[in-house]
């Protein structure tokens, strides 16, 4: 009994050793490899039409993998290019022009009055937003500063990561079944719970993929019209940020068109600021509640607080691609309990 006993222990103690060497071995790719799982995933109804047509699997897969990176690098070159333009702008017009726009929402009557209760209500005397807004309008400049050089210094980064995930992406739609049955083959659980692990699995990648990333573009896209349409700079700046932000739950895309309206007031543009903010509540945020119930329904089973904290939690430990690898790990773990809870005797 102590022999077999001291057996698992060892057998566990050099599984862990060896998962966790695997771990470190494939921890430089994880990113590319999440964004692969997910373009494979996404496009995967596209290989499965190829290969019919086709019937070679091979042909198939790399027939999906260039009609993903004409779908994608299309956009992206353009959204870059731009993007980089007017960071590099928007850095020059915070350092030049940034406190004439502070200056003007000060000397606005509305927010004057206001200034003055504050300060005759508070030990704080003499508000200036010129002095509050300085440090911050600096370490904006200075964020973005530092970033468009390192944007340049990933550039070689970031070309390998793109070559791994496309042959990565490649091989999983080529071998995807095959990779999916060598898993479920191996997972310890009766075919029932495995169906459902795949089945909660599948729903919050539909959730995720499907439904936040088609609201991510269809805010951003309307969102950076809007800016464009109202002369404000920037527009695919802002734009991007909006469909960054609108895959956040509760707050979403109105952390960007919000406060951007609000600005467009107090700067003496009243009526572009009301537009704005009219057609975030009326167009952008619309968007969002017509588009997930259509795709995604009530699929996802998961309390919108969980899934809040979901999705930040998994961009703060994985970067961008946490905002659907957050919630992917969190329906598994939900799923998990479900299966281990002890089910009451009837």
């Amino acid at each position: 009994m102590k022999i077999e006993y001291l057996y698992t222990v060892i057998s566990i103690a050099i599984f862990t050793v060896v998962f966790y060497l695997f771990y470190k071995v494939l921890s430089p790719f994880l990113v590319p490899i999440a964004w692969a799982m997910v373009l494979s995933i996404t496009f995967y109804p596209v290989y499965i039409l190829f290969e019919k047509l086709l019937k070679r699997p091979w042909a198939a897969s790399l027939l999906t993998l260039l009609f993903i990176l004409i779908i994608i690098l299309g956009p992206f070159t353009y959204i870059t290019k731009e993007l980089v333009d007017e960071i590099t702008v928007t850095y020059s017009v915070l350092e030049n022009k940034g406190f004439e726009v502070i200056t003007m929402i000060q000397e606005n009557p509305t927010v004057t009055k206001l200034l003055k209760k504050i300060s005759s209500q508070t030990a704080v005397k003499d508000i200036d937003l010129n002095e509050i807004a300085t440090n911050s309008l600096k370490a904006i400049g200075k964020y973005i500063g530092e970033h468009i050089s390192q944007l340049f210094k990933n550039i070689a980064v970031f070309a390998v990561s793109f070559i791994i995930m496309c042959l990565t992406i490649f091989y999983f739609l080529k071998d995807g079944k095959t990779l999916i049955h060598y898993i479920q083959e191996r997972i310890p659980l009766v075919e029932e719970q495995k169906a459902q692990i795949q089945e909660r699995v599948k729903e919050m990648i539909i959730a995720a993929i499907y439904g936040g990333l088609a609201v991510a573009v269809a805010q951003g896209t309307l969102g950076g019209i809007a800016f464009f349409v109202l002369g404000v700079p920037a527009p695919v700046l802002w734009g991007s940020a909006m469909a960054a932000f609108s895959l956040v739950p509760v707050f979403g895309s109105f952390t960007i068109w919000g406060p951007a309206s609000v600005i467009l007031a107090l700067s003496g543009s009243y009526a572009k600021g009301i537009g704005l903010f009219i057609f975030g509540v009326v167009v952008i945020s619309t968007i969002d509640n017509i588009l997930k119930p259509l795709i995604i329904g009530g699929r996802t089973k998961l309390h919108m607080l969980l899934i809040f904290f979901s999705v930040l939690g998994g961009i703060n430990f994985f970067g961008f691609i946490g905002f659907i690898l957050g919630p992917l790990i969190t329906a598994l773990f939900i799923s998990l309990l479900e299966i281990y809870t002890p089910k009451p005797s009837q």
